[in-house]
């Protein structure tokens, strides 16, 4: 019985040592936009979108499948976001379709990353919403 305190108090001083180093890191900053403030939008392949907020900031948008594969520049987006608000944070927060010749061509989102401006800076002209 007396090995199993100090295997208790050796694993209690572990856990509060993992607890602080978790609490040393930051927190992941949100990278969020809202759909109000979208101003154009680019398709880049059947799976990725660039989208435009504010002239300034440039999202990529990834999906599961190749909901994109028929869509091409001039085909509006049907954009609808869950919450009651129109803040999209996680690809959950986004339903997007694609309105093309046949109809609205449903995507499911995988992804939303902001890029950075360097990232930016190197997207092709035409990839550039």
């Amino acid at each position: 019985m007396n090995r199993l305190i100090p295997l208790a108090i050796a694993a209690a001083a572990l856990t509060a040592g993992a607890t602080q180093a978790l609490a040393q890191e930051p927190a992941p900053v949100r990278q969020c936009f809202r759909v109000s403030q979208m101003d154009g939008h680019r398709v880049a392949d059947p799976k990725t979108l660039y989208v435009g907020v504010r002239n300034k900031e440039v999202f990529r948008i990834d999906m599961h499948g190749a909901c994109l594969a028929g869509a091409n520049m001039g085909d509006p987006l049907v954009i609808e976001t869950t919450g009651g608000t129109d803040l999209v944070c996680r690809p959950i927060d986004l339903d997007l379709k694609v309105a093309g010749s046949i109809g609205l061509s449903p995507c499911i989102v995988k992804s939303i990353t902001k890029l950075t401006p360097p990232q930016i800076a190197s997207l092709p002209p035409k990839l550039k919403p």
